[in-house]
């Protein structure tokens, strides 16, 4: 199947961008093809992970059976080109385009989306502009916080009642209005969030290390790490919730009794300082060494540098969160510290022994509870270790990912059965009488040229079957150029390069890509590096827009269509040529610009793979110029929607 999945994704930390990674790489393990709309290049730091080259070269994969992942990113559209009162990012806009583009340009079967803001919004939208089945997936948080908004709940009870499948626990949109036959279950999460192979041990100080060299603002301890002592750590959002300050609050009572210990914070979040700040006051600072969130393809390898893993959350205000921290922590092996209230939502909760496969916390608010179960492994980690062991005993029977894409796939196959009886996508417009008005309006000297031979060049086109009345007008502009070079030799001597410039100019003002699903900017992909991975404006790689022509014409070319418009004979030409770029953009507000050597050399070089410091190297060299001249130029051409960075 050729799937649009529109969803969180890395580097947005989180259950839900962690699940809708292991969805879509599963489903092209399986033979699909999989096409990733996402905004997770424009997440805010607090909830940003940490990639390095490697981690971002896994948000895309081809397989041996032909499947393959592929990522379509937004990306910030600067302050010029977003500005309007009041201000917001576009989001649900942006990424309905990008996915209306993309169904189109791989064919899809299925739009999915997991997440109702943005991500479901958009779906449903590309979905209804494209007649391609949509399958929403909601989560906790959406369900509950945001659909009781009163100016939200609305929009997304209209996508869950529209869709063609929706994935939802039982007992969750039963009163929508959604027909119970479009209403699915995945069942109990019973995955491995981890692969079982042994992982080494995260090295906390290498890693602090080259996060401090990076000039992470979030380091905030790079003593090395003292490894004869028991480690504590957590990873995730920090929260009142979380029982982030009962933690705290706890290690302080075990550090007055006399309990040696490290704590490691994976974590971020809106408290992330408030957090931090707790921890300083409790006079942890010392003790407490903190990491930006990692892939959760790494946190293996950070559980494994535990002694054991806290998972404290209490009095949730979301009932229906089901956390899969746990079963991940259990699953690498290590200690598993967590509340009773967690405890009661694992399916295994009947197999959960205290100090032999777990430690329960009654209640993570009373700091001496906590404080006993953390002194006990502080005091005995060999004892934490076996622990561990056993714990993982308690996961041995989960699913795995071969499972989960067959799963997927049988949701996918049964929203298309459903949406078969639905009418097809319309047809195209009937010829309209007017049909030629953009080539008189945009190629008029052609047009002057072409002169009572039009109807005869222009007949044979709209007999033809075009997907569009663009493709029409567009296939109209051809025929012309091609006439009028035919019969150069009776013509003026500027006709044919006079035609050709009208018909790139009528190119930029026609909407040829969009019904091809082809983009305005090049894919980019995983690998290439956004601002918010690298430090310095060296580092920004631009690329070039897709919607760019760059040609070679007389330097008097505007003199030449003026005189074949009125009916007048060019001048001879002098030899004398120039450098013109053609530049479509998405308003088809198109634009021609000269432009010199040096400034084609960098829309070259503008590839999405290689940064602004290298560029100016290259121009350098061949033209001399300066960095700051580079910038310069990028920024002019980003201006100009020539290049987005």
């Amino acid at each position: 199947m050729r799937i649009c999945a529109v969803v969180k994704y890395p580097p947005i930390e989180g259950g839900v961008s962690a699940l809708s990674y292991r969805v879509v790489m599963a489903l092209g393990a399986a033979g699909h093809q999989v096409s990733v709309v996402t905004n997770a290049d424009e997440v805010e730091d607090d909830y940003r992970m940490w990639m390095r080259p490697e981690d971002r070269a896994r948000l895309e994969a081809s397989f041996p059976g032909g499947g393959s992942v592929s990522l379509v990113p937004t990306s910030g559209l600067g302050r010029k080109f977003a500005a309007y009162i009041p201000a917001s990012k576009p989001f649900v806009t942006k990424l309905a385009s990008l996915a209306t583009e993309e169904i189109r340009r791989i064919d899809a079967d299925v739009v999915y989306s997991y997440y109702l803001e943005p991500y479901g919004l958009a779906a449903h939208l590309a979905a209804q502009w494209t007649g391609v089945p949509h399958v929403v997936q909601h989560a906790g948080s959406d369900r509950t916080r945001l659909m009781a908004h009163p100016e939200l709940s609305l929009a997304y009870r209209e996508v869950l009642r529209r869709a063609d499948l929706v994935v939802a626990r039982p007992g969750t949109i039963e009163g929508f209005g959604v027909d119970p036959a479009r209403v699915t279950n995945l069942g109990p999460r019973r995955l491995a969030s981890f692969p079982q192979a042994d992982t080494p041990a995260l090295d906390i100080d290498a890693t602090i290390a080259e996060l401090a060299a990076a000039g992470h603002p979030w380091v905030t301890n790079t003593d090395p790490l003292p490894k004869d002592r028991a480690t504590f750590g957590i990873y995730g959002k920090v929260s009142q919730f979380k029982g982030s300050y009962d933690l705290v609050d706890a290690l302080a009572k075990c550090r007055a009794a006399g309990h040696s210990f490290n704590l490691v914070v994976m974590a971020g979040g809106m408290w992330r300082e408030r957090f931090l700040e707790a921890a300083r006051h409790a006079g942890l600072g010392d003790r407490t060494w903190t990491l930006p969130f990692l892939p959760h393809w790494r946190v293996p390898e950070f559980l494994r540098s535990l002694t054991a893993a806290c998972f404290l959350e209490r009095r949730f205000p979301i009932a229906i969160h089901t956390p899969g921290v746990p079963a991940e922590v259990l699953t690498v092996g290590t200690c598993l510290v967590m509340s009773r209230e967690i405890a009661e939502k694992q399916r295994f909760r009947d197999e959960l022994q205290q100090g032999r496969n777990c430690y329960v916390v009654e209640d993570p608010t009373d700091a001496a509870e906590l404080a006993g179960v953390l002194g006990r492994i502080a005091a005995d980690p060999a004892e934490a270790l076996q622990v561990g062991r056993e714990g993982q005993r308690l996961v041995a029977d989960v699913g795995t990912d071969v499972e989960l894409a067959a799963d997927y796939e049988r949701l996918f196959r049964r929203a298309a059965d459903l949406r078969a009886d639905r009418d097809s996508r319309t047809a195209v417009a009937p010829v309209p009488d007017g049909q030629w008005d953009l080539l008189r309006r945009f190629m008029p000297a052609t047009m002057a040229v072409l002169g009572e031979s039009r109807d005869e060049v222009l007949a044979q086109v709209a007999a033809d079957g075009h997907p569009s009345a663009a493709h029409r007008t567009y296939a109209g502009g051809e025929a012309a150029v091609a006439w009028i070079t035919q019969q150069a030799g009776t013509l003026p001597e500027g006709a044919p390069g006079a035609a050709a410039f009208e018909l790139d100019l009528l190119w930029t003002r026609l909407d040829l890509e969009s019904h091809d699903g082809a983009p305005l900017f090049p894919r980019r992909g995983a690998g290439a590096l956004v601002l918010s991975d690298v430090v310095g404006p060296g580092s920004r790689v631009p690329v070039a827009a897709s919607g760019i022509r760059i040609r070679r014409h007389r330097g008097d070319i505007e003199s030449v269509l003026a005189d074949l418009r009125n009916g007048s004979t060019p001048p001879a030409s002098t030899g004398e040529e120039t450098l013109f770029v053609f530049l479509k953009r998405g308003d088809l507000d198109g634009a021609v610009r000269r432009i010199n050597p040096a400034t084609r050399s960098l829309l070259q070089l503008c590839d999405g793979r290689t940064p602004v410091t290298e560029i100016a190297q290259r121009l350098g060299g061949e033209y001399g110029v300066s960095y700051d001249e580079v910038e310069h130029m990028v920024l002019e051409l980003a201006n100009e929607r020539l290049v987005q960075m």
